[in-house]
């Protein structure tokens, strides 16, 4: 028993570093957000904003960072297509995405936003 916490311990503290995804800093992600444009469509929380000039735009609030920072990784290398996404992955570095995750990760969800988590993408 003693054998398999230790390893599951092992496990959670490893992961990040062995993924080479270090936590961003949120702070500095919310300014990027600002810088990039983010919350143009996402809206100032990431919560969505259905009434912009592209129509739905999903909730990025309280996602996963992981998981936010390989969809920004997809529209960087064509795995997802998004013209706006796209150009911006040309262009962002891998820190700013970590501290942007770690923004848009922190935030919370309000219950009627949208949110678009597939796991598989």
């Amino acid at each position: 028993m003693k054998r398999n916490v230790l390893i599951v311990l092992a496990c959670f503290t490893v992961s990040p570093i062995a993924l080479g995804q270090d936590s961003g800093d949120a702070e500095v992600g919310k300014k990027l957000a600002d810088k990039w444009g983010c919350l143009l469509c996402h809206g100032p929380d990431g919560n969505g904003n259905k009434t912009n000039k592209f129509g739905y735009t999903p909730r990025i609030s309280a996602q996963p960072q992981p998981y936010f920072i390989k969809s920004m990784r997809d529209y960087k290398t064509g795995k997802r297509s998004n013209d706006a996404h796209e150009v911006i992955g040309e262009q962002i570095s891998d820190a700013d995405v970590r501290n942007l995750a770690a923004w848009y990760g922190s935030q919370t969800p309000r219950a009627e936003a949208t949110y678009d988590y597939d796991p598989n993408r």
